[in-house]
């Protein structure tokens, strides 16, 4: 069960925050591609290190980079352990997610054929899988994904009436089982058609939503400039992913505690900051009393 951790109030003068204090977020992405044209293990290992390093310089505290372990001209092996080499960045936890393998050098598992997945669930494996319709995203479920990627077409078991949009029978189960989704809103689709992207949608039904891209800051204020979005959704889609990621329990609430909620608290109402303290100050009177 996820833990609820309730946004702090934003003050007053940072409700209309930009593109600066967007920028200086703590972020988290469970899902960034490496790229798959290095012809050596060093060439990888560098190119992994640039891309942890374009995460952190954006402020991204966590991210699961999807390595394609088979598309390199070189061994499996020899891909994951450059891979990993270069995920050594100060300022990041980054972890590989192995595509359509298994190996102990990953958190976690992004699914090629769904064949494989009663392997993964006996191994306690967390997988996750892309999806390009409803249909491969009703399957993934069947089959016991963890995380659903690209699943904009799940909004295709919707139906409408007088009382508003209600899931049908797999959607609802997808979002009352709190399985993530996650999406990469400008990768998919143009920004001039951003507004008719599903997440706000999904959101306010209910989902369990995560945000990807290739710099988040630009998701952010995309995301903000199309829908309306401020730090409290932020903070909602960040600690959603944090919650959803493949790591421990221990690893994501340091990271929650250590490194979301005090940049988050930073920008709250003082008077919400100084009756925070004084209740917290009175439950640990409490705790000790007893």
């Amino acid at each position: 069960m996820n833990l609820m951790h309730d946004a702090p109030l934003i003050s007053p003068e940072n409700k209309d925050s930009g593109a600066e204090i967007f920028a200086g977020l703590p972020k988290v992405t469970l899902f960034a591609p490496l790229p798959t044209d290095a012809s050596t293990p060093d060439e990888l290992r560098a190119a992994t290190h640039a891309v942890v390093q374009a995460l952190a310089d954006d402020h991204v505290v966590y991210a699961e980079l999807r390595l394609s372990p088979g598309a390199f001209p070189f061994d499996a092996a020899e891909a994951l352990a450059a891979a990993q080499e270069g995920l050594d960045v100060p300022g990041i936890d980054a972890r590989l997610i192995a595509e359509g393998d298994a190996s102990e050098a990953a958190v976690g598992v992004a699914l090629t054929e769904l064949s494989a997945a009663e392997k993964l669930r006996a191994d306690f494996i967390p997988w996750e899988r892309d999806v390009d319709s409803y249909e491969e995203a009703v399957a993934a479920v069947q089959a016991g994904a963890t995380r659903l990627v690209h699943a904009t077409d799940l909004v295709d078991d919707f139906s409408a009436d007088l009382d508003g949009v209600r899931p049908g029978k797999a959607s609802a189960w997808v979002r009352d089982r709190h399985i993530a989704l996650t999406f990469a809103p400008l990768e998919e689709m143009p920004i001039e058609e951003l507004a008719d992207h599903p997440l706000p949608l999904l959101q306010q039904l209910g989902f369990t939503c995560t945000v990807a891209g290739e710099k988040l800051s630009d998701v952010f204020l995309a995301l903000s400039e199309t829908f309306g979005y401020g730090l409290e959704e932020f903070f909602d889609l960040t600690i959603k992913a944090i919650e959803n990621s493949f790591a421990s329990e221990e690893d994501r609430q340091r990271l929650i505690e250590q490194e979301i909620l005090p940049a988050y608290e930073e920008l709250a109402d003082p008077e919400f900051a100084e009756d925070a303290s004084e209740t917290e100050e009175a439950e640990e009177e409490t705790e000790s009393s007893d």
